[in-house]
């Protein structure tokens, strides 16, 4: 019956003086949150698809990163640019003459060499004239020379090379088998970097002063990536001109600066100047005519070695 009946949720929080939620109201509530979370869970499985489309879009920007690619590159390049190095001059320069084979019997050039080598001559100097930077200066080229080095193997041969271009040639002339290359310092924009092409090939190479080139801090500075300076004591071109004896004072200049260096002169040496030249400095002496022409090669030689051993 009712009266028999337990009295509801409500009656009971009227009959306590305290208020409670009615057991449906909170089992209505659950459910309700239940079905809302059952309802919330596809949305959340859909959200990388949602995202999807920005990834793709971030991937298709991936050039972007190419110039990192070439900033990390650049020290790699930059590690393959070549430093220039000055030559190590040693303590002392060594004393050596050398006959200039422009005033030989061009006819009879082998015999010639031979001749003077024997004499005790300490290189062979051959001038290379091209016709074009002094105007009617022939002379021979490349293939001179390495007809010449096929006849005396173990020569040092020092060449002159008074061009228009002459860095066009001393590959050629390293593989004619040229042992020193010397160039004008007139006829070259960047004389550092021929002298590191005439390393690279193989050669010592020589830096020509004309006489009316005067020595500067630029001259200085530049004679450092050689191992000779030579200071023509004559217009290059042609030979029995008169030594010049006021270019030595350049000789004097370059010796102050570079004690070890090897200095040369060449044009109108004989035994009257080659004392001149050794007082200023000169450790190399390049002759012609006082050599060839000379009764005894040997005597000259060897007179032209004391002078400069009685300087230095």
């Amino acid at each position: 019956s009712s009266g028999s009946r337990r009295p509801g949720a409500v009656g009971v929080a009227m009959a306590s003086g305290r208020r409670r939620v009615p057991y449906g109201c909170c089992l209505q509530g659950l459910i309700l949150a239940w079905l809302g979370f059952r309802g919330w869970m596809p949305l959340a499985s859909s959200a990388p698809a949602v995202l999807e489309p920005v990834q793709v879009e971030a991937e298709a920007e991936q050039p972007e990163a190419a110039p990192q690619v070439a900033s990390e590159a650049a020290p790699h390049v930059a590690g393959e640019v070549e430093l220039p190095e000055p030559v190590v001059d040693p303590e002392r320069p060594l004393l050596r003459v050398g006959p200039s084979v422009l005033a030989a019997d061009l006819a009879n050039l082998e015999r010639e060499t031979r001749r003077v080598l024997r004499a005790g001559a300490d290189f062979i100097h051959m001038d290379v004239f091209d016709g074009h930077r002094i105007r009617g200066a022939f002379s021979f080229g490349p293939m001179v020379v390495k007809a010449l080095r096929q006849r005396v193997p173990r020569a040092f041969l020092d060449v002159h090379l008074c061009v228009t271009e002459p860095r066009r040639y001393v590959a050629e002339l390293a593989e004619a088998g040229a042992n020193r290359v010397i160039i004008q310092i007139e006829d070259v924009d960047d004389p550092v970097e021929l002298a590191q092409h005439a390393h690279r090939c193989g050669m010592q190479v020589g830096l020509a002063l004309a006489p009316g080139t005067a020595v500067t801090n630029r001259t200085l500075e530049l004679a450092r990536y050689f191992d000779l300076v030579l200071v023509m004591t004559v217009s290059p071109g042609f030979g029995g001109q008169n030594f010049m004896p006021e270019v030595l004072t350049k000789v004097v200049a370059l010796r102050k600066a570079f004690p070890g260096k090897a200095l040369g002169v060449d044009g109108g040496v004989n035994q009257q100047t080659v004392s001149a030249a050794a007082s200023a400095g000169a450790s190399e002496v390049i002759a012609g005519s006082a050599i060839f022409e000379a009764r005894d090669p040997r005597r000259e030689i060897k007179r032209f070695r004391e002078a400069l051993r009685r300087s230095n």
